[in-house]
């Protein structure tokens, strides 16, 4: 090989040695740069979500972290997460991702796909009533309001048992479908009627024959009823039919006929005076009762607890026939009046006091205050409501007053005064409210002048009953 070849193959291996090592060097850079582009790339894209539209449940709860696929060259700390989704409310909200200075927004579409939880139950009823599909629906419960109906609907006129389905609906489109019995009968049974037993009403008063009836029917949950009571004549003593007849929507009748018994008043039509006297006993009461042994009369005496070194006269008032009947053990009204059990605890001692020291269980109240007052409305409002309901449910009866002395005013009011106010009334029962306290001595003064007016008026004096004219009041409380 000549010298000249020689240095030709020289140079082309110069050139190859350095054409190989240009290569070699691009062959390096080139994964540096792609690392470095994709490093980059990676550095300032930080976050990659799973989802730009996150389809969620209703009422599920929400946790945005779960929409992140990856986080690179980051963690939780260096995200922001920014969401105004309503899990309760079906809607389109956004939620935004927050990391070195990018964005990256999703939509939470928050929306129903459970239908609703359905429970149907087996109706029976007539051939006449129109059939609803709730009337099948034990409980259907939905996060979004519901409608139920029928998945087919037939025609059900016929005795017999059918099968029904019924569907539930939510707000969504979502249905659930279950299948129940409808049994169809035929109803030949007339409407029951209860509480027309048969009844006394003293001469005089009256009652509401509806009170206290129920009618029932074994089909029609609102059967009618109606009441005759034209033949009852309240004034006569006697017994009269009360007419109670029935129909229910398949138009069966029945007829229910009840006794009422008016008991002849033996103060029905007299004029009666019934003398009252209330916070006995006291020093006086042994005075009373000598005026009323000597014009004949007879009165009805509240007692109280208050003093009860007296109370060896209360079985005096009763031999001579005159009444010892209830007011209160203590008349304190903030105690009496504190509540429905106060009341009655207190009613409870003194009723046991009058037993023990008359051997008769009173059934007769006076209310402190009488039943109109107002002062029990400062410790337990409409406690007055209560209870004037309440004492006559457990077989008592309570006594206000249509006439009074007005001894209740003061100590030593005049009895010339007493007199006036007492003689005052001109009505056919006349419960006169006095006294009987240690302070009273006017009272006593007085009750010869009222006994003697209204005795030259015709009128009787009698004690009361549970059955006597009561005078009640309009109750305040």
């Amino acid at each position: 090989m000549t010298k000249k070849n020689k240095r030709r193959l020289s140079k082309k291996r110069k050139r190859r040695h350095t054409l190989s090592l240009k290569i070699a060097a691009i062959l390096l850079i080139i994964p540096i740069l792609a690392a470095t582009g994709i490093f980059t790339y990676l550095y300032t894209h930080p976050v990659k979500l799973k989802d730009t539209v996150i389809r969620h449940e209703l009422m599920a709860p929400f946790d945005p972290w779960e929409n992140v696929k990856d986080l690179y060259f980051a963690d939780k700390n260096d995200v922001d997460i920014r969401s105004e989704a309503d899990v309760e409310k079906l809607g389109d909200y956004p939620v935004t991702y927050t990391c070195r200075g990018h964005e990256y927004k999703a939509t939470v579409k928050v929306e129903d796909t459970t239908p609703p939880s359905l429970k149907v139950k087996p109706y029976t009823t007539d051939l006449v009533e129109e059939i609803t599909p709730e009337k099948f629906v034990k409980e259907v419960s939905d996060f979004t309001e519901t409608s139920v109906r029928f998945k087919d609907r037939q025609t059900w006129d016929k005795e017999g048992t059918y099968d029904v389905q019924i569907a539930a609906t939510d707000t969504s489109g979502n249905e659930t479908v279950e299948t129940t019995t409808l049994t169809r009968k035929k109803d030949s049974t007339p409407p029951v009627v209860q509480g027309a037993d048969s009844v006394e009403v003293l001469q005089g008063k009256t009652i509401d024959f509806s009170e206290g009836i129920t009618v029932t029917d074994d089909m029609d949950p609102d059967p009618k009823f109606s009441v005759n009571s034209d033949h009852v004549d309240f004034s006569t003593p006697g017994t009269y039919e009360v007419s109670y007849t029935t129909k229910d929507r398949s138009g069966n009748e029945g007829t229910v006929i009840r006794k009422v018994t008016i008991k002849k008043d033996r103060d029905y039509d007299r004029k009666v005076v019934y003398l009252t006297f209330d916070d006995g006993p006291s020093a006086h009461t042994d005075k009373i009762l000598k005026i009323l042994d000597e014009y004949n009369a007879k009165a009805t005496f509240f007692v109280t607890g208050n003093n009860q070194k007296h109370n060896d006269v209360l079985k005096r008032i009763v031999d001579q026939g005159s009444v010892v009947a209830l007011h209160t053990y203590t008349h304190n009204y903030a105690e009496v009046y504190a509540s429905e059990e106060a009341y009655f605890k207190d009613l409870q001692k003194i009723s046991d006091m009058v037993k023990e020291a008359t051997g008769v269980e009173s059934k007769l109240i006076r209310f402190p205050g009488g039943s109109s007052n107002t002062v029990s409305k400062q410790y337990c409002p409409g406690l007055m409501t209560k209870l004037t309901k309440a004492v006559r449910e457990k077989g008592y009866q309570y006594f206000d007053w249509n006439c009074d002395s007005t001894d209740a005013s003061g100590n030593n009011i005049p009895a010339k005064t007493l007199i006036e106010n007492a003689t005052s009334s001109s009505a056919q029962h006349i419960n006169i409210l006095m006294h009987d306290t240690d302070a009273k001595g006017t009272t006593v003064d007085a009750l010869p002048d009222i006994i003697r007016h209204y005795r030259s008026q015709g009128y009787a004096f009698e004690a009361l009953t549970v059955d006597s004219y009561p005078a009640h009041h309009s109750v305040n409380n």
